[in-house]
C-alpha cells in the first residue's frame, strides 16, 4: 500500500462519527454514524436498524459518500465507495459495543440491525499539520501577497485497485 493510503487509513481512524451520505430519489441525503474502521480488511463498516432509511436506500443505489473530520488535528478526509448490507449476526456480534447498547438494545443476537459495509473507490484528504497560529499567519501572508496559503498535505487517491 502507498504512504498516502496508509496515512488515510490512520487519519480516519480517529474521529468517533462520520457523515455518511446516500442518494434518496435522486436527492443526497447524509446523517452522522459511528464508523467500525478495519485498516487490515481496508473496510468501513456501520450497524444500523434494519429499516432505517439507509438501507432502503442502499438496495435502489449502493453509491455513497463518507466525511471525517478531525478538527483537533485540521484532518479531513472524502471517502467515495459502494455500500454492502449484511445480516451476518457473526459480524454484528463482533462489532457490538457500548454505542449499540446505548442505540439498538443490549443483545446483538436480537437487535434488529444490519452492518453496512463499505470498501472505499477513491478518496481525498487534506491534511494540515501546522495549527491555528501557523494557519492564520499562512493566511495573512497570502492576503497580503500574490502567494497563495499553505493548507498543507493534500491527496486524490484510487483506492479500488
Amino acid at each position: 500500500m502507498s504512504k498516502d493510503i496508509d496515512k488515510l487509513w490512520d487519519m480516519i481512524s480517529k474521529p468517533t462519527a462520520c457523515m455518511v451520505t446516500t442518494v434518496d430519489d435522486g436527492v443526497l441525503r447524509s446523517r452522522p454514524m459511528a464508523p467500525y474502521i478495519d485498516k487490515k480488511a481496508r473496510t468501513i463498516r456501520f450497524i444500523t436498524d434494519r429499516t432505517s432509511a439507509k438501507v432502503e436506500e442502499l438496495h435502489h443505489d449502493r453509491d455513497l459518500a463518507l466525511n471525517f473530520v478531525n478538527e483537533d488535528a485540521m484532518q479531513y478526509v472524502s471517502i467515495s465507495g459502494r455500500g454492502e448490507v449484511s445480516a451476518d449476526r457473526g459480524l454484528i456480534t463482533e462489532m457490538w459495543g457500548p454505542y449499540c447498547d446505548v442505540f439498538f438494545g443490549g443483545d446483538p443476537k436480537t437487535a434488529d440491525v444490519v452492518v453496512i459495509t463499505v470498501k472505499p473507490d477513491q478518496a481525498e484528504f487534506w491534511d494540515n499539520d501546522k495549527g491555528s497560529i501557523a494557519m492564520a499567519y499562512s493566511f495573512a501572508k497570502a492576503y497580503f501577497t500574490d502567494e497563495g496559503p499553505d493548507l498543507g498535505d493534500n491527496a486524490k487517491l484510487d483506492m479500488a485497485s
